[in-house]
């Protein structure tokens, strides 16, 4: 028989602070039954005559606010109005700590949390503070000063706190106008860019802070003319020289050209003419380099050291202080847990995704035809890069049109084709192997969640590229092969936004699809997968998504001799969602479907008869209409396609039954 082992009683740790710590907190109040009395002790604390206690109420709080538990009670106690003075305090370490709070919040909260921050007058002190911080620090000759590094002499020394508080204040701006058009017009009008400006410049020292000044500013430049008139012509140079600067293959370097890209997009008209072609040159060639990063090997390293890492899963750090990871994520008592090399290559992983993310979503805005301007610019958020980038011409080939039939620039075209972007898109919707392991792990499911982000963005840009891109890979043979490939990745997710993504992608295939008649766009097999996913979703986006995609192909098959059989199962997949579908605008466009598939033709028209389409109609049209009576003001922007439907309906019953 084995051996028993008594449990080792270990005495209490002692508090230096005085303080209980995040998970002492936790702990009390799941004994208590509640977490209300703990935090608001804490909380209390921060109104103490003594800077010491200020500062180690910040730290507490800064991990407490990123427990959901713990958040609602806080928020009571009104704690935002309690921090928003801090951020003013006369203790450094006060300001810096109050400022790690608030962002750790925005973090924790999301967009519905900035919004109460900023009715709660949060911005006030913060722009203040930024204000401050930026004048001590441009007075100080900031050139050659770089946060928590140590440089000689002490005045340089002097200036590491606020390069901190620097950071952590532009972060906690960037969250709240990401959130919010208030926090945005507040920037405007406190005319806070050149903060944001003094951050670029510290690129090479600095990479941290730059990244967090660059992800501000292209959120704030983003459709914002206000704030176009306050940028120079020194401004865009930085910006120039940041996108086409040596700063290697890291992961930061790229993520960093990646959002600065973004703000040259947002800032393009108030570029010269002659050289948006080749700004658009350059930042195409910087996606197809950042889309090329082979993010799959570090993530099999990364599951193999998380598999072998012995963690102690319930042994959570102590305290919390607002540190990050420098890479814009709060350092949660997780991350303190694993080893620096461990933790170092989650961080380059997740910044490679970032990266890729953004590389992704400004893609598939280029895709999308720019109505308001005649440049050669399509719409683009937010960009990425590699080390290299070059300005490359591109010269019209003979007799290539200025726009391709689908109001594609020629030159944007070219670009993205000549790059390969269709294949490097697709490649980035494949599942790496490592996923199985990384599933195994808690350190793991950051990264996860982050690569299924990168999944959607993939999926939506190739669903906007399939419907402006033509030339390789884009033929009817590659159209299949990218089908096989989308119904491949069903199985891959049952998360809802990632059905939706690949079933939208799906849709835009079979759309093109029928565009160059392709003229067996999927299998029977292919088909039975689709239309159960239309069926069983709780998604309406995607049951959507798949009649559409089911009424393009049926369109095509219409065409084609011997399709009863896919015909017939298309014709009953479409009743069935006109029939039982919960949601009006669905079944709206299951009827659209309907009217396009079986309109005309001596196989439709056999098809119908079989399936008993006419008589089934008319059992549809007065619940259909009914529902219309009593859901139109609540149909939104359904109702054209709603009210379409119902006046074509009786339409196409009486046009069938005189065939």
């Amino acid at each position: 028989m084995g051996k028993s082992r008594n449990k080792k009683y270990k005495p209490a740790r002692p508090r230096p602070t005085g303080l209980p710590s995040v998970a002492e907190t936790v702990r009390e109040g799941a004994a208590e039954g509640n977490g209300t009395e703990p935090a608001l002790g804490i909380v209390e604390k921060l109104q103490s005559a003594s800077a010491e206690e200020r500062e180690c109420a910040c730290t507490t709080l800064a991990g407490l606010v990123l427990q959901e538990a713990s958040l609602p009670a806080l928020l009571e106690s009104r704690l935002v109005r309690t921090l928003g003075p801090l951020l003013l305090d006369q203790s450094e370490a006060v300001r810096e700590g109050a400022a790690g709070v608030l962002r750790n919040m925005t973090v924790g909260g999301g967009h519905d949390l900035c919004d109460h921050m900023v009715s709660e007058d949060v911005m006030t002190p913060l722009v203040a503070l930024l204000r401050q911080v930026t004048g001590q620090l441009t007075d100080s000759q900031p050139m050659d000063t770089q946060a928590g590094a140590r440089h000689a002499g002490s005045a340089a020394q002097d200036r590491e706190p606020m390069w901190r508080i620097l950071l952590q204040a532009v972060h906690l701006l960037w969250n709240l106008c990401e959130s919010t058009s208030t926090a945005v017009c507040i920037f405007n009008r406190e005319s806070l860019l050149p903060t944001l400006l003094l951050c670029l410049r510290q690129w090479d020292r600095n990479l941290p802070l730059a990244m967090a000044g660059a992800q501000c500013l292209q959120t704030v430049t983003e459709d914002n003319a206000e704030v176009l008139q306050q940028i120079s012509a020194d401004s865009l140079k930085l910006l120039e020289g940041l996108l086409m600067g040596e700063g290697g293959e890291s992961a930061d370097n790229t993520l960093l050209r990646t959002t600065v890209a973004g703000c040259i997009f947002n800032l393009k008209s108030l570029l010269r003419a002659g050289s948006q072609s080749e700004a658009l040159q350059a930042v195409v060639r910087v996606l197809a380099r950042t889309l090329e990063h082979n993010v799959a090997t570090a993530m099999t390293r990364l599951a193999g050291m998380l598999g072998t890492q012995q963690t102690n899963n319930n042994a959570a750090a102590d305290q919390m202080n607002g540190e990050t990871d420098g890479h814009g994520r709060p350092l949660t008592p997780e991350l303190q847990q694993l080893p620096q090399e461990t933790r170092a290559l989650q961080d380059q992983v997740m910044t490679l995704l970032s990266a890729q993310q953004a590389a992704l979503e400004i893609v598939a805005n280029m895709c999308l035809p720019d109505d308001d301007s005649d440049e050669e610019w399509e719409d683009m958020d937010s960009s990425d890069t590699s080390d290299e980038v070059t300005m490359c011409d591109v010269t019209e080939e003979g007799g290539a049109p200025l726009m391709t039939p689908l109001c594609l620039s020629a030159e944007t075209h070219t670009a993205l084709i000549s790059h390969n972007l269709p294949k490097k898109v697709l490649e980035r919707t494949v599942v790496p192997e490592a996923c199985d392991s990384l599933a195994l792990s808690t350190h793991g499911q950051p990264v996860l969640k982050r690569l299924l982000t990168v999944q959607r963005r993939a999926l939506l840009c190739l669903r906007n590229m399939l419907a402006v891109l033509d030339g390789e890979g884009m033929d009817s043979a590659g159209l299949v092969e990218v089908g096989n490939h989308l119904m491949v990745l069903f199985g891959a997710s049952g998360d809802q936004e990632f059905q939706e993504a690949v079933t939208g992608a799906i849709r835009s295939l079979l759309q093109r699809m029928a565009a160059v008649q392709v003229t067996q766009p999927l299998s029977r097999e292919q088909l039975c997968v689709l239309c159960d996913l239309g069926r069983q979703s709780p998604c309406p986006s995607v049951r959507a998504n798949v009649v559409n995609a089911a009424g393009s192909m049926g369109s095509v098959l219409a065409k084609q001799p011997e399709s009863v059989e896919k015909l017939t199962l298309i014709g009953t997949f479409l009743t069935e969602v006109c029939s039982k579908d919960t949601v009006l605008w669905v079944v709206a466009e299951a009827l659209d479907a309907i009217f396009d598939v079986f309109g005309d033709g001596q196989q439709v028209d056999t098809v119908a008869a079989n399936i008993g389409l006419v008589a089934r109609l008319k059992q549809i049209s007065p619940v259909f209409k009914s529902r219309v009576h009593k859901e139109r003001r609540s149909l939104g922007e359904h109702f054209p396609v709603v009210d379409n439907a119902r006046v074509n309906l009786n339409r196409f019953i009486r046009y069938k039954e005189g065939c």
